[in-house]
């Protein structure tokens, strides 16, 4: 895994992920020389490496009149984002309130484009309970690299997933990769192929994605629909074939 790509998903992006690296690289150091091996301009280096030490992943060092900056351990990042999770955890009841309070009708959210698909399926991995799928095997390794990683930790009694697959090679290549207690997968009838989207389902949340032309994904939040969505899922479910041998 890229480490300026997880750096910038905790926040330290661009410029500041860069400067953070080198830092640890170099251990303690000038800013101009810290800026040198950042290849950026030393007033640039001067406010990123500021911005570092108010987010406590930096500290500044005077020997002599001379500035130097040295980075804190790379643990300091586990330890802020556990605190950060617990308060988050801490509020999340009183969110939820607010959140359901206001309007009953359906919310329907639309996502756009690859980069912003991963997006749409985050909540339903907080979500207890089972989630089901009806999936192009191969539409979803080639959208969902985020999505599929995330699903590995949805592995438990409380966090169960149903998926019905295409009938490829493909899709049960994927199924025994990701076979366990929890997580199950069979093969839709081949009177229902080309079967090129994917719906999955997760308490009140249905999500549609399409990997034809132009990428998207509707998010629609509501129970009404979600049931429609299961019952066809269940009825599918029944005539469907074993993704893996017995």
């Amino acid at each position: 895994m890229d480490p300026k790509e997880v750096l910038a998903r905790v926040g330290v992006a661009g410029k500041e992920g860069e400067v953070y690296l080198t830092l640890i690289e170099l251990g303690e150091a000038a800013p101009k020389v810290i800026a040198q091996k950042a290849g950026i301009k030393r007033p640039t280096a001067y406010a990123v490496l500021s911005a570092l030490e108010a987010k406590g992943l930096a500290q500044k060092v005077v020997r002599d009149t001379k500035v130097f900056f040295a980075p804190h351990h790379p643990a300091k990042l586990l330890t802020d984002a556990e605190v950060r999770l617990r308060e988050l955890k801490e509020t999340i009841p009183q969110l939820e309130s607010m959140f359901h309070s206001k309007d009953p009708r359906p919310r329907v959210v639309m996502y756009h484009g690859k980069q912003a698909l991963d997006k749409a399926y985050d909540e339903i991995f907080l979500m207890e309970g089972e989630a089901v799928a009806l999936s192009n095997s191969s539409l979803v390794q080639e959208l969902f690299g985020r999505t599929l990683q995330k699903l590995t930790y949805r592995t438990s009694a409380k966090f169960r997933t149903r998926e019905l697959l295409d009938d490829s090679e493909a899709a049960r290549l994927y199924a025994a990769r990701h076979a366990g207690p929890y997580r199950q997968a069979r093969i839709m009838p081949k009177e229902f192929m080309p079967f090129e989207t994917d719906i999955a389902v997760c308490g009140n949340i249905s999500l549609i994605t399409s990997g034809k032309k132009e990428l998207f994904t509707v998010k629609i939040e509501s129970q009404e629909i979600a049931n429609a969505f299961h019952a066809m899922f269940e009825a599918m479910w029944r005539i469907s074939a074993p993704a893996l041998k017995e």
